[in-house]
């Protein structure tokens, strides 16, 4: 479905990602993990059509070179920022009409049935203020928006920042859900046990090139991503 080839991008002098190179197959849930400055963020954003790179960015067959983010849109890709980005001063139903801002209005009254099902919360809050919603619930409202124009693949950044951990288990609860409703999910994070728990596959990104890739349940058990991911607690005990 996605195929990413010897994707570079600079800034000015500063190269964020060199050759980077990653595929999605269609029903995946992949996730892409490394340290804060990675480069986890600008691939995301190569492939949306927010960064400028050079190489090759296939989605559905086709190059996405010259394709605006608009259209990506139509052609069935969706982003969760990070930091959920939801509009604060607009109620939550406002916001997931906006996600749908190229649909009618049929089509989207009717993917709002279909999100609230999967989040309820969301219905309860619909003339609620954004802004005004736990962390938990804006990361649920980020990703029922993006759900609105029905995409096939569904790029998330960082979804478990900010979060506590019984929210974390929430959201990549509600995840799981849609891939196994057929949605193909690729998602960057940090937080690297959270995310290969519940992803097929994972790469690891360091410093702007990917340095190791492999199914999630071979990368959990790598001694080296504990110590690098497991926190100063686990380091310690491996190095003794």
């Amino acid at each position: 479905m996605l195929k990413v080839t010897s994707l570079t991008v600079k800034y000015g002098s500063i190269v964020a990602l060199k050759n980077v190179s990653v595929h999605i197959k269609k029903g995946e849930f992949v996730a892409l993990i490394g340290s804060n400055g990675a480069g986890k963020t600008t691939l995301l954003n190569a492939i949306y059509g927010l960064a400028v790179f050079e190489g090759d960015v296939v989605f559905k067959d086709k190059n996405l070179s010259n394709v605006a983010s608009h259209k990506r849109i139509e052609m069935g890709l969706s982003l969760v920022p990070e930091g959920r980005r939801v509009f604060p001063n607009m109620t939550v139903l406002e916001n997931l009409e906006l996600g749908g801002f190229k649909k009618d209005k049929q089509f989207i009254n009717r993917k709002i049935d279909e999100v609230v099902e999967l989040f309820p919360v969301l219905k309860e809050r619909f003339r609620q203020l954004a802004g005004m919603l736990s962390g938990g619930e804006q990361q649920m409202l980020a990703i029922a928006r993006a759900l609105i124009s029905d995409p096939e693949l569904l790029l998330m950044d960082e979804p478990s920042m900010g979060l506590a951990p019984m929210v974390i288990k929430e959201v990549y609860e509600k995840l799981s859900i849609l891939k196994k409703n057929g949605l193909t999910i690729f998602l960057v994070e940090q937080n690297a046990m959270a995310a290969l728990k519940y992803a097929d596959r994972g790469y690891v990104l360091e410093n702007g090139k990917i340095v190791l890739q492999g199914k999630s349940n071979e990368l959990i058990n790598d001694n080296e991503i504990k110590r690098a991911y497991l926190g100063k607690e686990y380091k310690e005990k491996w190095e003794r």
